[in-house]
């Protein structure tokens, strides 16, 4: 009977195309705006996670703030570290080497054209630990910054060729804060837009144009034993507060950012995603609202049906098939228009975003905006459906 029942429901949706249709597109619309958003929850999470992987898993940060690190983003360019507390960093047990860097926001000219981007300044040994030790950059072209040596800059890999008209090449110049710097060195993409247009120069040089005495903004530190990182980072962040106070400094690893960002981005996609759900609630009333019209239209077959034979359980089982099916194939429909839309997303995100980003559309999204589609559609049919297993035969053929 299954069968049977299948085909009519098949065919009712066929014969009724327009009011199907219209009956599906809200499904369509929820399910479609559920993965959309999910994707770009999905694809943001891991962008991030793959570049705090790309940190190394031995790096550690230390930035002035507390609350587990949260704070600190939020005094990023906080001056409240200095050169002595490189020092202290690489005295602590398990630490393998330290470096201090200061960030300022400067106007940057090259040719005719000016922008604003962040600027770096480290020591020279700063410089040659990050670029060719503790790898956190690696120089693409030309080479690191020589001990003593002023005026000169490595650029981020954007620099280079997108954020001006004219390329950047080594022993160009550029001008910093109307100071002339010549490029010596630019860097391979780090995947992070905003990262890949800094440049790196003396920290005596940018102290003497944006000021800074002794200051620096955070401190990369890299321990001997990744196994040991935790307790490390404990040991920096105890260190440093008995000379600046509790909860004063943070040293968070690039495995502890991972988790941050994961759950913050959890947090987020599940509510995009449930401000998405309220329109399958009223695709669901929709569904309700065909399934009752379908009932008050086919009363009479209903009564002719049931006079032949048919159970009341035939005549639900039918109706309920009926509403499944508009609930099922809005759903399919809906994970397809949703896949499209996340990869128009990535089309767009593409430059438009400080970080290389694709909106990620997994099996499981499949799988779930299909069965909650389904479930609404059944949910839905229910009441229509039992109600037009309740017709008493002879009412139903009288019905006009």
């Amino acid at each position: 009977m299954i069968k049977e029942s299948f085909q009519i429901a098949m065919d009712t949706i066929k014969h009724r195309k327009t009011s199907s249709i219209l009956t599906m597109l809200g499904i369509i619309v929820g399910i479609s705006s559920i993965i959309s958003l999910l994707s770009i929850g999905v694809g943001l999470e891991q962008s991030i996670t793959d570049q705090l992987e790309g940190m190394g898993t031995d790096k550690i940060i230390i930035m002035p703030g507390s609350d587990g690190g949260m704070s600190s983003f939020s005094s990023f360019t906080s001056e409240s570290l200095t050169d002595d507390d490189v020092d202290i960093i690489e005295n602590v047990n398990g630490v393998k080497m330290a470096v201090g860097l200061l960030m300022k926001s400067l106007p940057v000219r090259y040719g005719d054209e000016v922008i604003t981007t962040y600027v770096m300044g480290g020591t020279a040994e700063a410089y040659n630990r990050m670029f060719l030790e503790m790898k956190l950059f690696e120089i693409d072209e030309g080479r690191s910054p020589r001990k003593g040596e002023r005026g000169t800059v490595s650029v981020g890999f954007r620099i280079v060729d997108d954020v001006f008209e004219d390329e950047v090449n080594v022993g160009d110049t550029i001008y910093i804060k109307d100071l002339k710097f010549k490029v010596i060195g630019s860097l391979k993409s780090i995947g992070n837009t905003q990262d890949d247009q800094n440049l790196y120069i003396s920290l005596d040089d940018l102290r003497d144009m944006a000021g800074g005495k002794n200051s620096l903004t955070m401190i990369y530190a890299q321990v001997v034993d990744v196994d040991d990182i935790e307790d490390v980072a404990e040991k920096i962040e105890k260190k440093l507060e008995k000379k600046y106070g509790d909860n004063t400094i943070s040293a968070i690893t690039s495995e502890q950012l991972a988790e941050m960002t994961s759950s913050i981005f959890s947090v987020i996609t599940f509510f995009l995603g449930g401000i998405a759900s309220i329109s399958l609630l009223v695709a669901g009333v929709g569904i309700a609202n065909t399934m009752f019209i379908s009932v008050m239209e086919r009363t009479k077959e209903i009564g002719v049906m049931k006079a032949i034979g048919a159970t009341n359980y035939d005549v639900m089982e039918i109706f309920l098939i009926e509403s499944s099916l508009l609930g099922f194939l809005g759903g399919a429909f809906g994970c397809v228009v949703g896949y499209i839309i996340s990869r128009i997303i990535n089309v767009f995100a593409v430059g438009a975003l400080p970080i290389t980003f694709e909106a990620t559309v997994t099996p499981e999204m499949i799988v779930l905006g299909i069965g909650f589609s389904l479930v609404i559609g059944i949910i839905s049919g229910l009441w229509p459906a039992r109600r037009a297993a309740n017709l008493e035969p002879v009412e139903a053929l009288r019905y006009e």
